[in-house]
């Protein structure tokens, strides 16, 4: 693809400022030299896996909870009665990130799920409709093309519903002192109160407790009724404050019982219950019980820390001291460019239980981290790609 004029300034106009190469992860975070096609059959055949991996990840997450198979998970103990009665409450949740290998041949393969705190989102839901409007501007794209793409509207929609239905008026948003991770909740505060959701920012830092009142506290002070955190939730369980996670009055978004939805673990548990759908692929707790070739993720980690593939030595991390699950290997497709190979994975995101666009990530390696490009994409008719010759 031909890069965009200016395209450096287009993305800061839509909030996104971290595209650039660090002295630390040498490759762009956003790139404007390739583009993943896609026909509108390959769409709707992930569309429907998505959704069916997206039923069954809601299901396997009840179970385990209803089960009391916690332990297995990796959820301390003194919080397991906490995350029950979240899930038993049915406290809301807006939106998740499944990640997915994806060869344009069969099904698409769930490698895990980032359940509470997904980022990649302002690139998914707004970077790359704005890259495919002024690429059909430009003339370098047909202007019938389009995307898989209702994020926007999806989150939008699901704001709306925490607000009508779930007696959401309120919510802090909150996040670490990451550029990404704030500009990710601005995102979501200026959706919320798009849906009539008061809104209001405090660093993670900044949220206060005191025995003398049953929610988190704001800087004044006050309860916070409802907290938009995207902070990690094995962050906060073992932190200094860590009990009152556990006995808090304060609703979080996403929720406490996305902590079993966002434990590798879990990835055991899918398998178990859905051996032969083709869209999970076998994994367990039990060391050696798939053979050797297997990659070894922790239960909590994040940005590709701590993954061993066969092989291969571990990647670093922060997380090698956690209990591992360990899933079947499979390959990631292969795509030669001049500064090396990449390896694209598909994140389809889901606002509340409903799949609703793709963003795609491609590593320099075949562990995705947290520099991988996010690279656009496009759907075309096949009729088009046999007439242009576009590559898919």
């Amino acid at each position: 693809m031909t890069p965009r004029p200016g395209w450096e300034k287009r993305l800061r106009d839509v909030g996104m400022t971290w595209y650039a190469p660090t002295p630390e992860h040498p490759v762009p975070y956003w790139g404007e030299d390739v583009a993943y096609v896609f026909t509108p059959g390959e769409v709707e055949k992930l569309r429907r896996d998505s959704q069916d991996l997206t039923n069954m990840v809601l299901e396997a997450t009840g179970a385990a909870i209803e089960g009391g198979r916690l332990n297995e998970l990796g959820i301390p103990t003194f919080l397991r009665a906490a995350v029950r009665d979240s899930w038993e409450r049915d406290d809301p949740t807006v939106y998740m990130r499944l990640d997915l290998a994806y060869d344009g041949q069969g099904h698409a393969r769930l490698l895990e799920v980032n359940a509470q705190t997904p980022t990649s989102l302002i690139e998914a839901a707004v970077c790359q409709w704005q890259w495919l409007e002024d690429q059909q501007e430009a003339g370098e794209l047909p202007g019938h093309g389009t995307q898989w793409n209702t994020i926007h509207e999806g989150l939008s929609e699901q704001w709306t519903h925490l607000f009508a239905k779930c007696g959401v008026r309120e919510a802090h948003f909150s996040a670490g002192h990451s550029e990404e991770d704030i500009a990710t909740v601005t995102y979501l505060r200026d959706l919320a109160q798009a849906a009539g959701v008061r809104g209001s920012f405090l660093m993670a830092d900044e949220i206060g407790t005191s025995p003398e009142f049953p929610h988190l506290l704001d800087t004044w002070s006050l309860s916070i009724r409802h907290l938009m955190w995207l902070w990690p939730f094995e962050y906060a369980w073992e932190s200094r404050d860590a009990a009152f996670l556990a006995t808090t009055e304060t609703r979080l978004i996403e929720p406490l019982w996305k902590a079993v939805t966002g434990s590798k673990g879990l990835l055991a548990h899918l398998h178990e219950r859905y051996p032969d759908s083709g869209l999970v692929l076998p994994a367990s707790l039990t060391p050696g019980r798939l053979g050797e070739r297997v990659v070894r993720k922790p239960l909590y980690s994040r940005e590709g820390q701590n993954v061993t593939l066969p092989g291969e030595v571990p990647t670093p991390g922060a997380y090698g001291d956690l209990p591992m699950v360990e899933q079947a290997y499979t390959e990631l497709p292969t795509f030669e460019a001049a500064d090396g190979p990449r390896y694209p994975v598909l994140g389809v995101w889901v606002a509340g239980d409903e799949v609703c666009g793709l963003g795609i990530r491609e590593g320099r390696g075949r562990v995705t981290d947290n520099r991988a490009t996010f690279a656009p994409h496009v759907v075309l008719p096949a009729s088009h790609l046999e007439k242009s010759g576009v590559g898919k």
